[in-house]
């Protein structure tokens, strides 16, 4: 079995295929990154150069699907610049949310149940 039907039954495809895409600000530079993992709790963004440790943050989440992009804010509760970018420690950062609206955590939530996110064993790097 190929590794995208893997993906595809073990309810990850969707969200493999098209990854939320997320811009932050951090030392007075718009940074990039993407997301495969996230829930109504936080994000896991993997970039090259996440923003340090406790770190309070301004996110434009876009998730695929949803037509508007959505304006979070965050704290940095975990960040990997070092070592290999591999599945075990991804290159990035763990942002758990702060200051959610309640449209907002319900838009996460059935977001994260739709791509296969709330399943994630990558949680544990943001909530």
């Amino acid at each position: 079995m190929d590794p995208q039907e893997k993906r595809s039954q073990d309810g990850e495809g969707a969200s493999k295929k098209h990854p939320c895409r997320i811009s932050f600000v951090w030392d007075s530079e718009t940074r990039r990154g993407t997301a495969y993992h996230f829930s109504e709790k936080g994000i896991l963004v993997l970039c090259s150069r996440p923003a340090p440790l406790k770190s309070k943050l301004k996110l434009q989440v876009l998730i695929p699907g949803l037509k508007h992009v959505l304006n979070l804010e965050g704290e940095v509760v975990w960040t990997n610049v070092h070592g290999h970018a591999d599945s075990a420690s991804p290159r990035g950062m763990g942002v758990k949310f702060t200051n959610l609206e309640a449209d907002q955590e319900r838009l996460l939530l059935d977001a994260a149940d739709r791509c296969g996110s709330s399943r994630s064993p990558y949680r544990c790097y943001y909530e």
